[in-house]
C-alpha cells in the first residue's frame, strides 16, 4: 500500500528512532515497506540498517544530495503511495492510518496530501503543541510561491512525481517546496490538520543555515517565476520576494546574525508595507518588531 522512503547521509544516531516510527505504522492500514538510501554515508549507517534487515530494505548509492536520495527511493519502491521521512525526523503515532483514510475520501485523488509537523527536540520532546482538528484543505501553487506550507512528509503518488521529473537535485536546499509548487500546478494537492511529522530540531538542520537556505529559496521561487503554468502577476512575485525577506531575517536571527536579520527585515518591508503579508500568514507587525529587535541586538 505505501512505501515510506528513508533517505539517510550521516544520520545514524538519528536513524533507530526513524526507522522504529515507520515500522510502528504497519499492521494499520496494508501492507507497508520501508526503504532506507544511503546517499553514500561514511558514518554507520549501514550497521544501523542491517539490524533492521528482517523489517526493512536497504539501498546504498553514491552521495549525490537528498533530491537524488529521493528520486532513487521513488523508482525503488514497491507501492504507488510514498511517504517521505528525512533520517533526523519520526513519523507521528498513527499518522499513515489518518493520512490513508482522508485520502480515499478526497475526489479526484490528489498527488499529494501533507499534514502538520511537530518540532520536537533532539531527544524527541515536543517543543510546542499544534491544535489536531482533522480538518482537510486543498493548496494552491500560488500560496505555495508565496510561503512553504508543509514538512517533506508528506503522502504522495510516486507516478505524478516522477512525471513532473522528481525532485531537482540542482537545489541543495528547498527541494520539497519546489517539487509540491510543481505538483500543485497541475494536480490536486491538499492538507490534513493533524500532526503526521515529528520534526527533529538538533541544531544542524539545513533551515540553520541561513546565506545557503535564502539562496535555495531564492533559486525556487526564480523556478516558480519562470514557469508560466502558475500565471503569477506582478503583485504574486513581489509577495513572495518580501516573504522571502522575512524568513531570511527570522534564519539569520536565529543564527545569532542579528544585524543581517535586521536589514533583511527592512528589506521585507521596503518590498511591501505593513499588513500585506496577510495571505502568507506573516502578522502584521511582525517585521516590524523584528526589525527593531534585531537592531537593538546588532548594536549591543
Amino acid at each position: 500500500m505505501v512505501t515510506i522512503i528513508i533517505p539517510c547521509y550521516n544520520y545514524a544516531r538519528f536513524l533507530p528512532a526513524a526507522i522504529e516510527s515507520a515500522l510502528s505504522q504497519r499492521g494499520m492500514h496494508g501492507p507497508i515497506e520501508v526503504l532506507i538510501v544511503d546517499d553514500g554515508s561514511t558514518d554507520d549507517t549501514a550497521l544501523i540498517a542491517a539490524q533492521y534487515q528482517e523489517h526493512v530494505r536497504y539501498l546504498h548509492k553514491a552521495n549525490a544530495g537528498l533530491s537524488a536520495a529521493r528520486n532513487t527511493g521513488m523508482e525503488q519502491a514497491a507501492y504507488s503511495l510514498v511517504f517521505f521521512l528525512d533520517a533526523d525526523d519520526m513519523i507521528a503515532p498513527n499518522a499513515l492510518r489518518r493520512l490513508l483514510e482522508s485520502w480515499h475520501k478526497i475526489a479526484p485523488s490528489p498527488a499529494i496530501l501533507a499534514g502538520r509537523d511537530l518540532p520536537v527536540d533532539a531527544d524527541g520532546k515536543p517543543l510546542s503543541s499544534i491544535a489536531d482538528l482533522g480538518s482537510v484543505s486543498r493548496v494552491t501553487a500560488r500560496s505555495l510561491v508565496l510561503r512553504n506550507r508543509f514538512a517533506p512528509g508528506v503522502l504522495a503518488d510516486r507516478h505524478v512525481l516522477m512525471g513532473l521529473g522528481g525532485f531537482d537535485p540542482s537545489l541543495r536546499a528547498s527541494e520539497d517546496r519546489d517539487m509540491w509548487i510543481r505538483a500543485a500546478a497541475r494536480h490536486p494537492v491538499f492538507m490534513l490538520d493533524r500532526v503526521v511529522l515529528m520534526k527533529r530540531d538538533h541544531g544542524a538542520n539545513m533551515s540553520r543555515a541561513a546565506r545557503q537556505q535564502t539562496a535555495a529559496i531564492e533559486q525556487v521561487l526564480a523556478k516558480a517565476f519562470a514557469n508560466p503554468e502558475l500565471r503569477l502577476n506582478s503583485n504574486d512575485r513581489r509577495l513572495a520576494r518580501a516573504v522571502c525577506l522575512y524568513q531570511s531575517a527570522l534564519m539569520y536571527s536565529d543564527a545569532g546574525e542579528h544585524h543581517a536579520a535586521a536589514l533583511q527585515m527592512l528589506r521585507s518591508l521596503q518590498g511591501c508595507p505593513l499588513g500585506s503579508l496577510k495571505d502568507a500568514g506573516v502578522p502584521p507587525f511582525s517585521r516590524l518588531r523584528g526589525l527593531f529587535g534585531n537592531w537593538v541586538k546588532s548594536l549591543q
